[in-house]
């Protein structure tokens, strides 16, 4: 018996990568809280532990972020993960991140593009950029919606 899901983190790569991204951050966070109340503790011992699994994870994250870019989005989900991905690698200012949003907004675009959920115009209009316009296939019109939903 084959089990389905419709959950798209379970069934999409991207979708997946953007999640341990998530969980990796989160723990991150939680040990830099610590370590700021290590550090008001004056705990050499304990700050430096804290820093290395600070460290550890800040590389995890990095690693999940550079899958996330190498891996296709099969749903829509994956797809906006990877384009939130990018906005962000393009806010931090170095050039490997700004290479790997180029990678990122490349496979969103083209997921949603193939999937024709994606009008390179009204996205260009909203955000001020030429995102994805040399990917891009035409939006659905209204009659060829009707006919998919039909």
């Amino acid at each position: 018996m084959t089990e389905t899901t419709s959950d798209p983190i379970e069934f999409c790569p991207a979708a997946a990568c953007a999640a341990a991204i998530v969980r990796l951050e989160t723990v991150a966070d939680l040990v830099a809280r610590l370590l700021a109340e290590a550090r008001v503790a004056r705990s050499v011992e304990v700050m430096g532990e804290l820093e290395a699994i600070a460290e550890e994870l800040t590389l995890a994250a990095d690693d999940a972020r550079d899958r996330l870019a190498e891996v296709e989005a099969i749903s829509a989900a994956g797809a906006m993960a990877q384009l939130l991905a990018a906005i962000r690698d393009v806010r931090v200012l170095d050039d490997h991140e700004r290479e790997r949003a180029r990678d990122l907004e490349a496979k969103a675009v083209r997921f949603l593009s193939n999937a024709r959920l994606f009008d390179a115009r009204f996205c260009g209009l909203l955000s001020h950029t030429k995102l994805g316009r040399r990917l891009v296939r035409p939006a659905l019109t209204m009659d060829e919606l009707e006919a998919r939903l039909s």
